[in-house]
Parts: structure tokens; sequence; C-alpha cells
């Protein structure tokens, strides 16, 4: 098989991407899905980047974003408050990260994979650090904006919620009073328990 029609198996492999539903839902009501979320932080990254004070490779963090949800095609999305799906998730996308990737010639296949490392294994790049950031932020601005009044099934808290975006407070003062903004006024929507 040619390269081209190694590329055009890959883009068909990442069609399922939009089958993948996430948490978050959509201004129309219906669960957002992994492609969707790696465009909007993809499109992010320029927008946010003067809020991180290092230097980055931009195209790099924003490759990175798009790759980095593939590992949900085989996969599946685990919520970021489910522990137990969590314990395993990175094993279980790797592997399917490995077979989507394998449609693509070997070297293409191999800078793609690294990149999908160096985010998922919280490489101390800036790039992956910057693109984690990002990654963390997008679902509180989505569910502030979206979810309804005193929508709290899992009976969240604004402190767990705080705790799994702790890391963004030593990446860029800036993004983290944001986030702090952002998770207040969602306890004020009644989204987190103010606790």
């Amino acid at each position: 098989m040619t390269s081209i029609y190694k590329s055009l198996a890959f883009f068909n492999e990442l069609e399922k991407l939009k089958t993948v539903t996430r948490q978050n839902q959509t201004l129309d009501g219906r669960q957002e899905n992994a492609a969707e979320h790696s465009w909007q932080l993809a499109l992010m990254a320029p927008f946010f980047r003067q809020y991180f004070p290092e230097d980055l490779n931009l195209e790099k963090v924003m490759l990175m974003l798009l790759l980095h949800e593939i590992g949900e095609i085989g996969a599946g999305d685990s919520w970021a408050y489910d522990e137990t799906a969590k314990a395993t998730s990175f094993e279980r996308e790797l592997a399917s990260v490995k077979e989507s990737l394998a449609l693509l010639p070997q070297e293409q296949a191999q800078v793609y994979l690294d990149l999908w490392l160096e985010f998922e294994s919280q490489a101390n790049t800036a790039e992956a650090r910057y693109a984690r950031c990002l990654d963390a932020l997008a679902p509180v601005m989505n569910h502030l904006l979206i979810a309804k009044e005193n929508d709290n099934p899992a009976n969240l808290t604004k402190s767990q919620v705080l705790a799994k975006k702790a890391f963004i407070q030593h990446e860029s003062p800036e993004l983290w009073n944001l986030v702090i903004d952002l998770v207040d006024r969602s306890v004020e929507k009644g989204l987190y328990l103010d606790c």
C-alpha cells in the first residue's frame, strides 16, 4: 500500500473519534465527542498561548492536542473522576493508539506515537505541560456554559475539581485564576458543592 493510501486508511480510522462520546454536552444538548474536544483544544492553543510563560512550538502543541484522544477509539473515554477507569486508561489507550497508528508508514507512526506519549506520560516539556493545561481547562469552561442550574448528579465538590486542576497553578497564574473563577461561578450555578 502506498503512503497516500496508508494516510487515507488512518484518516478513515480517525472518523471513529466522532463516535466516542465524552461527559460534557454541547449547546444542542447532545454529548460532546472526542473529535470536537480535540478540535476545540487545538484552536484554544494559539489564543491562550500568551498566558503560558515559556517558549513553545505551537505547531507541536496543536498536533499533540489533535492526537491526544486517538487512544479513545478503542478504549473509550474515561471520566476524569472515575478513579477505577483511570487506573487502567493509559494501558488501554496505548494499545488502541498503536493499533490506529499501525495504519501509517512506520516513521510517521513513530512521530505521532512519540507526541501522544509525551502528552499522556506527563512529560516535562513546555508543550506537553501547556497542552495538559488546556485539556484540563476546556471541560470547566464547557460545563459552566452548558450545564443547567443545579446539575450535579455525581455530587462533585469544588475541592475535587480544583484538586484535579491544581497543576495549572504551577504552569500559569493567569490560567489558574481563570480556573478558580470558572469553578466559583459553577458553584454559584449549583454545578459543584461548595466544599
